[in-house]
């Protein structure tokens, strides 16, 4: 088993234990007494947390028993940390003291006395210093990585190993948190063994897992505390920014967290951890454990679900989830459900058991899978990417630290504003109304999640107010994606980056300047407005029992009939509107451009420039829960939140950026394909066929063409043509292989397959449509923003047919534009030649082909 293999095995069988936890010990003093041969117990995690100064590192220790017989073998620290490095955006702020720049460092004492602790120096967790896991390593490693929680192994030098004691006397270990950089408060120790060079664990301490059900039950009962701190949780103008910027928030904890707490009891946080918060925010121990009772006390009835964690992803996907309660949905499958190789990917996706033994599909595992009249279950399909922790959820500022609080014409979140553009828009106040709505609505027979007795009108009024929401966040920004700057005077994003840039210290800028720009402070905003955006959907969707049957919310209303056709999954949010999608660095950034014009930066906040593929992953991630919470519904409208193109460009950004110069980085550039592979097969299912391919009708713009959202703009997305090898004649002859191709090395004649189900799907859905009720192509129409032929948007089929071009070899190429983009005819013809060439199933060549020579006779 590779290295990587073995730190997965040891850190799930950690979180196993997790899932059935014993009462925890103090986070500061991991050990209890001795408990026989064994030693003390393991108490996991190792909360090192704290108010987050500088002057006062939060320490916290494990024991470890080593037999005497392991103890000149001993040879690493293997440690899982949940977020042991810094992610957020860099301090601005005058502060009291410096940020910090390296979160944690660890220390192996060995035996606890004077002696070993002199020799045992402290060792900063950083990319030089320690060794990460496979997939940690090469997509961004630890500082603003991937990777929210990694798995690390710090090798034992000669100095430590003879400082190692053998039982039944103690090892410890130290974990330091050595201050915040203005946004984090520590991190957690999830799992921790030492190993020989084999990986075999030697530390023989029994491993206990924190029982945070017993704090909860533990604070049912009302008390002073519980008044105290439901005061301190809802109180304006009494929290600090953090310990290094004592300025006084406007926002109460209740603003970015679920209005309720809700969040922090359902996703199981310590006591500890919301007292320790507390505290980073200017309140005093106390007070911590004030707002501690008030959460237990009041979310009392939040069942308690195990596998829900600060480090375990919300929503990440995996087997028999949707066998469970709905109300244990958004505690996600674990960590131990993220894969690791892209066997375990196909085998996952193809409906096999992710087991050791070779991948082995066969045509009809394929064809099942990729049948467009199907429904690929993203809910409980493991992924090869770790989902977004909830702390990536919550808002670093608050929109009403972000804008102003009163001035209605300047645009204030509290009460709405009116912007140079985007209009007048009142995110804060929709929310309110959805808020009060839920409540006066729900169903009288009190069952969590039962919306059934709602009206057709009920359903249209409530769809339009969740669609409301998300688009009056986005439009309060003003602008779109990667350019949130108004033509003249200023957006929504402009404003609030101005005043934000107004508190900056030049000192504390002085650290990272990059980071400090006018564009960097618009994505600050913009990040501020869009988190809280999702932070409020997740509270209406669990609050309220929104998950379930999407089509009672989702749908179209008849308004000759008052009758509601529903649309979606059996599990699903309900907002088809800006949702956690757009919580991806990708819709978040502000681009730079460069004095002609030319963009210099894109894709990526200002501070993620050292560290791109780490963007690039989040970003992955983002959009991959995405399609897991929720992939569109198929509406009839344009299928927010989900953007598929998006989807499979950051699948494609991501596996090309690895590149395959190494085997880790090939095996996970080769899972960012099989992530790719699974949205085009989701992408084929989630057209509307019902929706018409044109509307000669419509006279306005074609963007807003009915055509354009339904079956017809998928054409260029689930062409065969994106499975197979092509050739183009720009610039030169250029051969281009399909990333598939390499499947083939996992299973020989596997990407052949896919070709085939590639077909199928793609005849499916539109080898029966007639010619005539198509859109033919305009070169001259720019209504996409483009040349109709090759634009994003497009949904026509072009109105004549040209040859090939012949190769010297003997094939074909297509004729394309110098984005290297082919128009749907030259597409087709091409596909269809080189999937003969390949030996592809015949009869479905013939269906795609007869289709193909009526479009074009």
């Amino acid at each position: 088993m590779s290295l990587s293999g073995r730190i997965a095995a040891f850190a799930l069988a950690a979180l196993v234990a997790g899932v059935q936890a014993a009462p925890r010990a103090a986070a500061a003093e991991a050990a209890g007494p001795a408990a026989g041969s064994r030693g003390a117990a393991l108490h996991l995690p190792l909360e090192v947390l704290g108010d987050g100064s500088p002057s006062t590192p939060v320490i916290a220790r494990a024991r470890l028993n080593l037999p005497a017989d392991q103890l000149a073998v001993a040879s690493r620290l293997v440690f899982t940390c949940h977020r042991c490095a810094f992610f957020g955006a860099p301090e601005f702020e005058a502060t009291t003291m410096p940020p910090v720049r390296v979160k944690a460092s660890v220390r192996v004492v060995g035996g606890n006395d004077a002696d070993h602790r002199a020799g045992a120096n402290w060792i900063d967790v950083t990319d030089a210093n320690v060794q990460l896991a496979d997939p940690e390593r090469v997509q961004g490693g630890l500082a603003r990585g991937g990777l929210y929680t990694a798995r690390i192994t710090l090798p034992l030098d000669t100095a430590t190993r003879a400082r190692l004691v053998a039982s039944p006397r103690h090892n410890l270990v130290e974990f330091r948190f050595n201050g915040t950089d203005g946004e984090s408060n520590g991190y957690r120790v999830i799992a921790l063994q030492l190993q020989d060079d084999a990986g075999h664990a030697l530390a023989t301490n029994p491993v206990v897992f924190a029982d945070i059900g017993a704090e909860k039950a533990a604070g049912r009962a009302m008390s002073p505390d519980v008044t105290a701190g439901d005061q301190l949780w809802h109180a304006q103008d009494r929290l600090w920014k953090s310990t290094l910027v004592p300025r006084t928030m406007h926002a109460a904890c209740a603003s970015c967290h679920a209005p309720t707490g809700r969040d922090l009891q359902y996703f199981n946080y310590s006591n500890n951890a919301i007292t320790q918060r507390a505290r980073f925010h200017g309140l005093s121990d106390a007070q911590g454990r004030q707002i501690a009772a008030y959460i237990r006390y009041g979310q009392q009835a939040v069942p308690h679900v195990a596998a829900a964690a600060p480090w375990n992803p919300p929503y990440q996907p995996g087997p028999g989830l949707d066998a469970k309660p709905i109300q244990e949905w958004a505690a996600g499958a674990g960590l131990g459900a993220v894969l690791e190789t892209p066997t375990q990917s196909l085998k996952a996706l193809f409906g096999q058991p992710v087991d050791a033994t070779p991948l082995k599909v066969s045509q009809a595992e394929v064809d099942k899978v990729m049948d467009a009249n199907a429904t690929l279950n993203t809910r409980q399909l493991q992924v090869p990417v770790q989902y977004p922790d909830w702390n990536a959820w919550l808002p670093a500022v608050h929109p009403m630290d972000v804008w102003p609080t009163g001035d209605g014409a300047q645009g204030s979140f509290q009460s709405g504003g009116q912007f140079a553009i985007g209009g007048f828009n009142d995110p804060n106040g929709n929310a309110a109304k959805i808020e009060a709505w839920l409540q006066a609505n729900r169903n009288p027979n009190g069952q969590y999640g039962d919306w059934s007795h709602l009206s057709a009108t009920q359903r249209r009024d409530i769809n339009q107010m969740f669609t409301m929401s998300g688009w009056s966040a986005y439009n309060f920004l003003g602008g779109g994606r990667g350019n949130h700057v108004a033509p003249s005077g200023e957006s929504g994003a402009q404003v609030g980056a101005r005043l934000l840039q107004a508190r900056a210290s030049a000192a504390t800028t002085a650290l990272e300047p990059q980071a400090a720009t006018p564009n960097a402070f618009i994505e600050r905003a913009v990040a501020s407005m869009l988190q809280w955006n999702a932070v409020q959907q997740w509270h209406w969707a669990t609050t309220y029992g929104l998950e379930g049957d999407q089509r009672w919310f989702l749908g179209s209303y008849d308004t000759s009939t008052n009758a509601w056709q529903g649309r979606g999954e059996a599990r699903g949010w309900p907002f088809n509107t800006v949702s956690a999608f757009f919580v991806a660095p990708h819709m978040m950034y502000q681009q730079d451009t460069d004095a002609a014009g030319n963009v210099t930066r894109q894709w990526l906040f200002a501070w993620e420039t050292a560290n791109p593929i780490g963007s690039y992953y989040r970003t992955n991630a983002w959009y991959q829960m995405q399609a897991t919470i929720n992939p569109g519904a198929q509406s009839d409208f344009v299928n927010f939140p989900m953007d598929w193109p998006y989807l499979t460009a950051f699948d494609d950004v991501l596996s090309n950026t690895l590149g395959t110069a190494t085997p880790a980085q090939k095996t996970a550039a080769m899972n960012a394909n099989a992530r790719m592979l699974m949205a085009r097969i989701k992408i084929a299912q989630y057209v509307d066929n019902a929706i018409t391919l044109y509307d000669p009708t419509y006279t306005g713009s074609l963007i807003n063409n009915r055509g354009r959202y339904g079956r017809a703009q998928a054409l260029k997305h689930v062409s065969p043509i994106n499975f197979i090898d092509t050739t183009t004649t720009y610039d030169g002859l250029s051969n281009f292989s399909s990333i598939y191709d390499r499947f083939d090395e996992l299973q020989p004649g596997l990407h052949l397959e896919i070709v085939n189900g590639a077909m199928q799907q793609f005849n499916t859905l539109f080898a029966g449509t007639d010619p005539a009720k198509w859109r033919r192509c305009d070169p001259a129409n720019l209504d996409l923003g483009e040349p109709e032929p090759t634009a994003g948007f497009a949904f026509c089929v072009d109105r004549t047919k040209t040859p090939l071009t012949p190769t010297a070899a003997g094939g074909f190429a297509m004729k394309v534009d110098s984005f290297n983009r082919a128009p749907q005819e030259q597409a087709q013809q091409y596909g269809q030649w080189k999937a003969r060439q390949m030996g592809a199933d015949a009869n479905r060549i013939a269906t795609w082909s007869a289709w193909t020579a009526r479009v074009w006779p």
